[in-house]
């Protein structure tokens, strides 16, 4: 034989040979639901040409397998994505030990959330959650956050006010999302950000909050993205710039209440403030010594994720939810006429009705309006703002519906995928009903690891109740006095940032009632 003929049939033979194994490896794969695979790269293809809609991409597979559960492997990573509540409460209550945080989280977000709760595992995460659950259970603290929420809820009326009934469009997520920035900052901070104002200004300590929670959740799919972060080239270089303006503003306010804590331990007196970082400051670590500046800013990034983003967001799809739904809107006003119990005449005239009518929102009154509970539990489900909570597990194991997990997979509960599955919600998952929350007419809570829109099992959300009375006394306030009408041909889907925002915002027009 030739050279020419050997080389001819050996680059044949090979050619023959990795079509073979390809074939092979797919015919692997037949009757499996989940994303094609293949060698080395896995489903990254696919994965990469579904990332605008991924939650929906996860969805179609989750949705065609029986028992909700899909995997799919990219470089590097194998994922395992759960949606059955007994799966669910396998890995967060049954196996708890075994699911953490791990590598994948903390390489995605370490520079935004440092090693605050969010990220933490083990003794770091027992200190934390213990010095959180206290002040969370603080009647001072509970007290701060009502009238904080109180105060910046009137301040969102106020400016819708000034544009109601005209032809202003609004974004109304970024009045939300200013909303909850200065109620967090007030309880997280103890000060003022005044982003409600008419001339509404920018806030570069949010914009650079937002854009890095963006990015961080697009270094999932860029397997460069560590490469560019050692170069310091591309986005990996502004990354850099928008995580010096966030701690720059962080490390301000923390330098100007030493020295306030300073200034009064020399007059022999003490600072009575009750926001999260005065107790974060006085807080010890677990070897009994005081936190760091870094570790107080990572435990505040926490709290302003949990505290603004995810009310905001959840918020922002309820004014969606009810602009398509307006009998569940106008059943919500009717349901705070007759528990508030107050007409328009009797709170007074002009803005003095707000303030009056904030007075009137009690843990009592605000307790009894079950069937908005219900439209916002309803939205939740639906649009939660955690859309995928991924796990890392720590050793191999055996799901309750018989899934194999190998140490070092990413396994995920996705609530994006479990709110839409008939196999947990019934036929009409995919229909907005708040009366499934109902029974005789009392709002009635599900299992948190069928709804785990905040959680379950020890890391259940410690700000679940406060996020509820944010979200019930902001909803009650606007529901009063205004609805909300689209803006025409806007396309509203969701991004894919840390919470599951409207990409683009949610115009509106605003309306008196």
């Amino acid at each position: 034989m030739s050279d020419t003929a050997e080389n001819t049939f050996l680059v044949l033979a090979f050619a023959t040979s990795v079509l073979v194994y390809l074939w092979i490896y797919r015919w692997r794969q037949v009757g499996r639901v989940g994303p094609k695979e293949w060698p080395l790269v896995g489903a990254l293809f696919e994965v990469k040409a579904n990332a605008h809609r991924f939650h929906d991409w996860t969805f179609d597979y989750m949705s065609k397998s029986s028992t909700g559960t899909v995997t799919f492997s990219v470089p590097s990573y194998r994922f395992v994505n759960i949606a059955r509540p007994d799966n669910v409460e396998y890995v967060l209550k049954t196996n708890f030990a075994n699911y953490i945080k791990g590598p994948l989280n903390g390489d995605q977000f370490r520079e935004l959330l440092g090693h605050g709760i969010f990220l933490a595992d083990g003794d770091a995460w027992k200190q934390q959650r213990k010095t959180a659950s206290y002040e969370f259970s603080t009647q001072k603290l509970r007290e701060t956050s009502t009238n904080a929420y109180r105060e910046h809820a009137v301040h969102l009326m106020l400016f819708l006010e000034t544009v109601a009934d005209s032809a202003t469009q609004v974004d109304i997520q970024d009045l939300f999302l200013r909303m909850t920035m200065d109620s967090i900052c007030k309880i997280g901070f103890g000060v003022d950000q005044h982003s409600l104002t008419p001339e509404l200004p920018k806030l570069p300590f949010a914009t650079a909050f937002d854009t890095l929670g963006l990015w961080s959740v697009a270094r999932l799919v860029d397997v460069f993205w560590k490469l560019k972060k050692k170069l310091n080239v591309g986005r990996e270089k502004q990354f850099r710039a928008h995580l010096a303006v966030m701690d720059t503003f962080t490390y301000d306010v923390l330098r100007l209440r030493r020295a306030e804590l300073a200034k009064l331990e020399a007059m022999g007196q003490t600072l009575d403030r009750h926001d999260l970082l005065s107790r974060f400051m006085a807080a010890k670590d677990a070897k009994g010594d005081q936190l760091s500046d870094t570790a107080i800013r990572d435990a505040i990034m926490s709290f302003i994720l949990a505290g603004r983003d995810t009310t905001a967001c959840t918020l922002s799809w309820f004014v969606y939810v009810l602009c398509l739904n307006p009998e569940v809107a106008e059943k919500c006003f009717q349901e705070i006429q007759e528990v508030v119990g107050k007409e328009r005449d009797d709170l007074g005239q002009g803005i003095d009705r707000f303030h009056e009518f904030g007075k009137l929102l009690t843990f009592e009154s605000l307790g009894r309006l079950h069937y908005l509970h219900a439209a916002i539990s309803e939205t939740l489900r639906l649009y939660g703002p955690v859309a995928r909570a991924p796990k890392y597990a720590v050793k191999d194991d055996v799901l309750p519906d018989g899934t194999v997990v190998k140490a070092g997979d990413v396994l995920s509960y996705v609530p994006y995928t479990m709110g839409r599955l008939e196999l947990v919600w019934g036929p009409d998952a995919l229909k907005y009903r708040p009366e499934r929350w109902l029974k005789d007419g009392c709002y009635q809570a599900e299992s948190p690891f069928k709804f785990p829109a905040f959680q379950a099992g020890p890391r259940v959300c410690l700000g679940k109740d406060t996020a509820y009375l944010q979200m019930l006394m902001t909803s009650a306030m606007f529901i009063r006095w205004f609805h909300f009408e689209l803006v025409p041909n806007q396309s509203v889907t969701y991004n894919r940032s840390m919470v599951m925002s409207i990409k683009n915002g949610l115009k509106v027009f605003v309306r008196r009632r």
